[in-house]
């Protein structure tokens, strides 16, 4: 952790209410919005801009770990306990044959013993009388991989101060922080992350970023707290809902730390919005949450899209070839108010996406010059040791290039 941050980190009005989170719900509200299955129902049908937020179907709720049988886990399923956080108890299972599933989650293979295992130590470790776990629908994200990239909303009371961009389809998970705005953060700057719990992430925005912006927007006002992170999914069917985490195991685990200056903003919007939930009026910030906060969500629910097998294959050469991807995002984002530049609202919207898509190219290009530096590195310390290994044994010192 970098020395810097440990002094500010202490006193972070932000730090300590998800630390004080992370022990115990402070409210009945938080508690209600913690459990999985309450939170179906109560989004079920709400709507906003005359959409609906995505929720993942429900097959089946279980009571006991005895209860998860091939039958209930199918081909391809999530399994989830319904009353974690931070993705404890999470499994994304596929099917590999008798008895042999993959956990895309963990990224390796288990028995059906070795997940009722798993299961009954979640809760055990959350200590709760009756619990319960929910069999659901395994997502297909826009993003490259099979499990879709999960975005968590860093929200002060309808305002976006960070985005989370990760990716499960590693192991250890790729990590990204994005600003409000969706343009990336700087790591080993802005923030730091522990290598051994999380690698380094190209930014990839969102297909439906608009509206999973917008629902974040919503879904914070929803609570009765300063912060929440609102976890949400970029599908192939648009926006979906994760969970709302009111404790970011991130932040109390210390397996992400920030600068002074990160967390001074944090601070600040943390006390705007418990100012904001105590019904005082506040200057809200100019910038993406606020623009989008001012429009009819009809009008943003109407914004065009990237067609999603373009996206899919320009996001495809983002995360895998760099920065040609987001060059081309950025030209398929502008090209989609072709024939209405009169727009001035479709081109504000659209003036931030098509940005973000080109700072993700460049945080791409950055990333590519440190892999290159690191692996000559590696390359050089490699010829170092053979050729020390070589002599001693008087074997062929090999190649100089």
């Amino acid at each position: 952790m970098p020395p810097a941050t440990r002094p500010r980190a202490k006193k972070s009005p932000f730090l300590q209410f998800t630390a004080a989170e992370f022990r115990q719900r402070g409210t009945r509200l938080r508690q209600q919005l913690s459990d999985k299955t309450y939170v179906q129902e109560l989004l079920r049908d709400k709507t906003l801009g005359g959409t609906t937020i995505g929720l993942p179907k429900q097959y089946a709720k279980l009571t006991s770990p005895e209860q998860i049988t091939p039958e209930i886990l199918g081909e391809r399923t999530a399994l989830k306990f319904a009353h974690g956080w931070s993705a404890k108890g999470v499994m994304l299972l596929e099917k590999l044959g008798e008895n042999r599933y993959f956990d895309h989650m963990a990224m390796r293979e288990c028995t059906l013993e070795r997940i009722r295992e798993k299961q009954q130590a979640v809760a055990a470790a959350f200590g709760r009388k009756n619990p319960v776990w929910i069999v659901e629908e395994f997502l297909r994200g826009a993003q490259p991989g099979e499990v879709p990239f999960d975005y968590k909303f860093y929200m002060f009371q309808g305002q976006i101060a960070m985005v989370a961009q990760i990716d499960r389809n590693s192991s250890p998970p790729k990590m990204i922080k994005l600003k409000g705005n969706l343009t990336p953060f700087t790591p080993g700057k802005d923030y730091w992350a522990k290598p051994k719990d999380l690698q380094p992430a190209v930014p990839v925005v969102p297909r439906s970023a608009v509206m999973l912006s917008r629902w974040a927007i919503e879904l914070s006002t929803m609570t009765d707290a300063p912060f929440v992170r609102v976890d949400l999914y970029d599908t192939v069917d648009g926006p979906y809902f994760g969970e709302f985490t009111f404790s970011s195991g991130a932040e109390f685990k210390g397996t992400v730390t920030y600068s002074p200056k990160m967390l001074n903003r944090f601070d600040q919007l943390f006390g705007d919005a418990q100012r904001r939930l105590d019904g005082e009026e506040t200057d809200l910030p100019a910038g993406w949450s606020t623009l989008l906060q001012s429009l009819d969500p009809q009008v943003l629910a109407e914004h065009p899209q990237i067609p999603l097998p373009e996206y899919e294959r320009f996001s495809y050469l983002l995360h895998n070839h760099g920065s040609v991807g987001a060059r081309r995002l950025a030209e398929a984002q502008k090209d989609l108010l072709h024939g209405a530049e009169d727009d001035a609202t479709a081109r504000r919207i659209n003036r931030y996406l098509t940005q973000a898509h080109k700072a993700a190219g460049l945080r791409a290009v950055e990333q590519q010059k440190k892999l290159g530096s690191t692996d000559s590195q590696a390359l050089k310390m490699g010829r170092k040791v053979y050729k020390k290994a070589a002599s001693r044994i008087g074997a062929p010192r090999g190649p100089k290039s």
